[in-house]
């Protein structure tokens, strides 16, 4: 399993790798290759490879504050202080604290959407196992991806209001994945009279919201990340079995 560095590397290095005009340096007789990527072996080369690290040092000091702190909370001094990256260097690839925080909001919701997109990929059983199966991948994605689990909850519940519409744009796949998967596991299912389908649906898409802000206070306690998961996990089903049936006995109703 790759640890969080190495994918916020690859993700970040594909995000401005996309931005080389590789043409302009054909026909080198060597490559440099570092960390996945090939690079001619001219200046101009070497200093796209060095841009390209700055940038991604710079994005993973930043993603750590974010996470931690949240927008409010975070400041371009501490990411300067606690990882030794001067100011100027900062505003030299990035225009400013909110052009750093919504890469690492896309990034967040890129991450998570690709990676429920697989795993929502030919699922079956009934509609609970269904449901149960999207919700442990959730959790699953956020426990492989702690970071990223700060990105989405200040995002989610504590955006900025000045970057909330810029919020919206990079988590518009995001939403209508758990639309679309929602629904589809829910068309066909008997209903009672008075529920529809897209009001059950935004039900639940606030209610894994929440449980991800309660997973996310969880990983502040000194715990392992397995049992925190565990917990999680069992407490996701239970919470989705009372929302499909309810809490009281089939005696009640009848």
């Amino acid at each position: 399993m790759e640890d969080h560095s190495e994918i916020i590397h690859k993700k970040f290095t594909n995000y401005f790798s996309a931005r080389i005009d590789w043409e302009r340096y054909a026909c080198h007789n060597t490559f440099y290759r570092p960390a996945g990527l090939f690079f001619e072996g001219s200046a101009a080369m070497k200093r796209e490879e060095k841009n390209a690290l700055s940038r991604q040092r710079i994005l993973e000091a930043a993603m750590q504050e974010f996470s931690e702190r949240g927008y409010e909370g975070a400041s371009l001094n501490t990411v300067c202080s606690e990882h030794s990256i001067s100011k100027g260097i900062i505003y030299h690839y990035f225009r400013d604290k909110d052009e750093l925080y919504l890469l690492c909001v896309e990034l967040c919701f890129d991450s998570i959407t690709r990676y429920l997109k697989e795993a929502t990929e030919g699922l079956g059983g009934t509609a609970e196992q269904r449901l149960g199966a999207y919700f442990d991948a959730r959790l699953r994605f956020f426990a492989e991806n702690p970071l990223y689990l700060g990105i989405f909850a200040d995002a989610a519940f504590h955006p900025p209001a000045a970057l909330s519409a810029e919020i919206g744009k990079r988590r518009a796949e995001f939403d209508a994945l758990n639309i679309s998967v929602l629904t589809e596991l829910l068309n066909g299912e008997p209903l009672r009279e008075c529920l529809s389908v897209p009001a059950i649906v935004e039900d639940f898409r606030m209610y894994m919201d929440y449980f991800n802000m309660r997973f996310k206070a969880a990983f502040s306690e000194d715990r392992s990340a397995e049992s925190i998961l565990r917990e999680h996990e069992e407490r996701c089903h239970r919470q989705l079995h009372i929302l499909l049936y309810g809490v009281l006995g089939d005696h009640y109703e009848s």
